[in-house]
This record gives C-alpha cells, structure tokens and sequence, in this order.
C-alpha cells in the first residue's frame, strides 16, 4: 500500500468512528425526545384527570352551599344589640323567639 492509501484509510477510519459517534448521540437523542414526548402525554393525561376532578368538587361545594343556604332563614326588623358589635348567640334567639310570637302571632309554648 501507498503512503496516500494509508493516509486515506486514517481517514476512512477516523470518519467511520466520527459517524459512529454521532449515530450513538443521535440515538441517545432520540430516546431522550420519545421519553419527553411520553412524560408529556402523561402529564396532560393527568391535567385533564385534575381538570375533571376539579370540576367535580366545585360542582359538589356548589351544591353543599345551596344546600346550607336552603335551611337559612333571614328575619328582619328584629333590633340588634350593637353595643358589644357581638351579640351573643342565646340573646338573638331569645329575641326571635318573641319576634315569632310578636309578628307571626305563634304561641309560646310553639315557638319554645
């Protein structure tokens, strides 16, 4: 062999392994991306889970408020005591108590 065909299989060589290498790196790329795209996929799968879920618990909150706000009565011209800005709980019922019997002219022994 001649010094030039020597040369051009350095060459050769030196370019297979280069390719070689960068196939390798391709490779490792390519895993990298198809992990990323599956991670991805199952994020959104999980965002649109949360999503649904999160519906569920507005719909349910929704719901438990309506129904609290069902059982509540609103009285008015009832007199609040302000003094204290917190009137306690035993003086407003004894005071709807008599407004029941005043207003609406239930019994005592009906409102008690």
């Amino acid at each position: 062999m001649g010094i030039l065909e020597k040369d051009i299989n350095k060459l050769w060589l030196a370019i297979e392994e280069r390719v070689q290498k960068e196939d390798q790196r391709v490779t490792r790329l390519e895993d990298k991306v198809d992990g990323a795209d599956i991670h991805a996929a199952q994020l959104s799968e999980r965002m649109q889970e949360l999503e649904k879920e999160m519906d569920t618990l507005r719909d349910n909150v929704s719901h438990l408020q309506s129904q609290t706000m069902r059982n509540n009565l609103i009285f008015t011209r009832v007199a609040e005591d302000n003094t204290t800005r917190n009137e306690q709980p035993e003086v407003t019922e004894r005071k709807l108590r008599q407004h029941l019997q005043d207003a609406f002219k239930i019994t005592r022994d009906v409102v008690e």
